[in-house]
């Protein structure tokens, strides 16, 4: 296991001793005075170091303020490079972001200055900070070998003298489970304050000073659009959102889906440490102007295969600032893949073998914990694969948990059941340490989806469900090793403690297809992604699925269903691949995609568009 080498020059070497407790659910796993180990071959594998050289929460700059204007030190001696800054064109635009100035500054040494004053007066003046005194810096940090490491924000005040830092909102505002009568405004400060909401005349304050803001609007009407004002300080925010109708109004809507927007490559944006910002910003703005009721991304958000924290917290933000100035008006639903992976590795230089397992203690630091900290998704999945029969400590909390990574929500007809095929990902060596692998649906879960679908069933109000889930169910181009495939091999599936789960991948597949499809008549597709590719595949009974000589049972389908596979948000592409079911793809692609899919009563439509051409790729009816 490797991490990206553009990681690595941001990395220092310290100690991993801990005293951390094994979770009984790992096996050949043990810590002594010199950190966590793995034994293999008689030896012990230690945990490789995080190696941080910066904090996350550093890189804001830590900016103080003179006569002239801002000094940012990032605490990161090693740093040098450039400084590219400019206002943030709050004010006169809906999707706000920085205009970068025609002059820059140097980092040296993990320090740079901007000077306001002379740079921004008079005629370059776009946003009045010399009558009103207060303005917010959009700064990008770019290494000495011009590599993209991170947007920044600072906001200030000038008080006729001097040039005071304010504490500046960071990210967000984020619009966030939007429903009928409610809504919930979620945004991130450099320093802990007493931020509010304001929606009319109604005020929504936060009353705890804090960083983290997540704050319920409720009171609200259905299917009506509301301009809402985020007060941070002396600075206030202004944007709208339309709250989605009553359940089974059945009005037309559009929604969009898509994901792998990791690090692609060609330079610049399209990779700022760790994520494909430039085809992040067309999606979002290609799904704005497309009015869309909320966006679904599906995995794969950034690089990920993390051992440290700080740089996992630095990818998520780079993705959020990414996405944020068209996220502010309509909600993003996030989910899990295995680029979300943030974990331990063990690693022998001698066999060259390695292995990697989910972070640890779960509950507060680990890839499930860290994806639900960056992100505000629906808390109604089930709560872990604590207490299942494969479960070594019945009754303690000995697995990740799922809150905020599986879920389930609604927009009028329409229900996304999102599940999270990484969880407790183990990318190599689960055999040796317990863990699970690349496309399993756990036990747990699995039930948790059984009685969600059944629960969809028995809801007059809802008559379309999608199923959403980083893994193919049937890959076409890049993962037919694995996925729910691996090659044709029903043998992969997870290892807890000891004890191999029952039911290898091929056959949790059919578990899976059979409740989707044949115990239940409302889902319409699997939106998938992990693949860097667009196309359509429809799921038939006649459809090869089965390796030859497959000992196990073959499940009959009952009717037809499809899987859309969209991972062409930015991440490099794959070609298609030989399989048992390629003759039944249709229109696989290697542009940049964009799902849209227009819902009216019960027609349901597609269409698929270049966000950077906007080229129609296809167009089809699925209902």
């Amino acid at each position: 296991m490797k991490i990206a080498s553009f990681l690595l020059i941001f990395t220092f070497s310290i100690s991993l001793a801990t005293a951390q407790e094994i979770p009984a659910i790992h096996n050949n796993m043990g810590n002594d005075d010199k950190g966590i180990y793995v034994e293999y071959q008689g030896k012990k594998l230690y945990a490789k170091a995080p190696e941080d050289k910066f904090k996350f929460e550093d890189l804001y700059g830590n900016p103080s303020g003179d006569e002239k204007g801002l000094a940012l030190d990032f605490k990161f001696p090693e740093l040098n490079g450039t400084l590219y800054f400019g206002f943030i064109n709050y004010g006169d635009a809906d999707y706000p972001q920085t205009v970068f100035f025609k002059r820059t500054a140097e980092i040296n040494k993990g320090k740079a200055y901007i000077n306001i004053a002379d740079n921004f007066s008079g005629k370059y003046d776009m946003i009045g900070w010399q009558e009103t005194g207060l303005g917010t810096l959009g700064f990008r940090i770019v290494d000495d070998k011009g590599r993209f490491l991170y947007d920044g924000k600072a906001s200030f005040h000038f008080n006729g003298s001097t040039f005071n830092y304010l504490p500046t909102l960071i990210e967000g505002p984020f619009v966030d489970l939007i429903k009928p009568n409610s809504a919930v405004i979620s945004f991130e400060t450099t320093e802990p304050i007493e931020a509010e909401v304001k929606i009319g005349d109604k005020t929504y304050p936060d009353q705890q000073s804090k960083t983290h803001h997540v704050l319920k609007i409720e009171g609200l009407a259905p299917d009506t659009k509301y301009e809402y004002t985020v007060k941070c300080g002396k600075l206030e925010f202004t944007y709208s959102f339309k709250t989605a109708p009553e359940p089974g109004s059945r009005n037309s809507f559009t929604f969009a889906y898509s994901s792998d927007s990791r690090a692609g490559q060609g330079g610049g944006e399209r990779n700022i440490f760790g994520t494909n910002a430039y085809i992040v910003k067309k999606i979002a703005a290609l799904a704005k102007s497309e009015d869309v009721a909320f966006l679904q991304f599906t995995g794969d958000l950034v690089n990920g295969y993390e051992t440290s924290r700080e740089r996992m917290q630095l990818q998520y933000a780079n993705w959020k600032h990414a996405i944020e100035p068209f996220a502010h008006h309509f909600p993003v639903y996030e989910s899990f893949g295995n680029h979300e992976s943030y974990g331990y590795v063990f690693h022998d230089p001698e066999s060259q073998r390695g292995f990697m397992i989910d972070h640890f203690p779960f509950g507060k630091d680990s890839g499930e914990e860290i994806f639900a900290r960056n992100f505000v998704n629906p808390t109604n999945g089930p709560k872990s694969e604590d207490d299942s029969k494969y479960d070594p400590n019945p009754g303690e909390q000995d697995f990740p948990s799922y809150e905020e990574n599986a879920f389930w929500y609604r927009y009028d007809n329409v229900a996304m059941i999102s599940l999270n095929s990484d969880y407790w990902y183990a990318p190599s060596g689960s055999r040796h340490t317990g863990g699970n692998i690349h496309a399993y649906i756990m036990n747990n879960q699995k039930q948790w989806l059984k009685e969600t679908l059944q629960l969809l069933e028995d809801d007059a109000t809802i008559d379309h469900v999608f199923v959403t889930l980083h893994t193919p169910f049937f890959p076409n181009g890049g993962h037919v090793g694995d996925d729910m495939w691996y090659d044709g091999s029903n043998k992969p599936r997870p290892v807890v403690g000891n004890k191999s789960y029952e039911n290898g991948i091929i056959q949790r597949r059919d578990q899976l297809l059979d409740l989707i499809v044949n115990q239940s008549k409302k889902p319409v597709a699997l939106l998938t992604g992990d693949e860097h590719n667009y196309n359509l595949l429809p799921i038939t009974n006649e459809m090869q699925r089965y390796p030859k000589d497959y000992p196990h049972k073959k499940l009959t389908l009952e009717r037809d269903f499809y899987q859309i596979n969209n991972g062409a948000a930015g991440a490099p592409y794959y070609a298609q691949e030989k399989t048992p079911w390629m003759e039944h793809v249709i229109g696989f692609s290697t542009q940049n995609a964009l799902v849209l899919i227009d819902v009216d009563g019960e027609s349901v439509k597609v269409r698929v568009k270049n966000p950077d051409t906007l080229e129609e790729i296809a167009r089809y009816t699925l209902r």
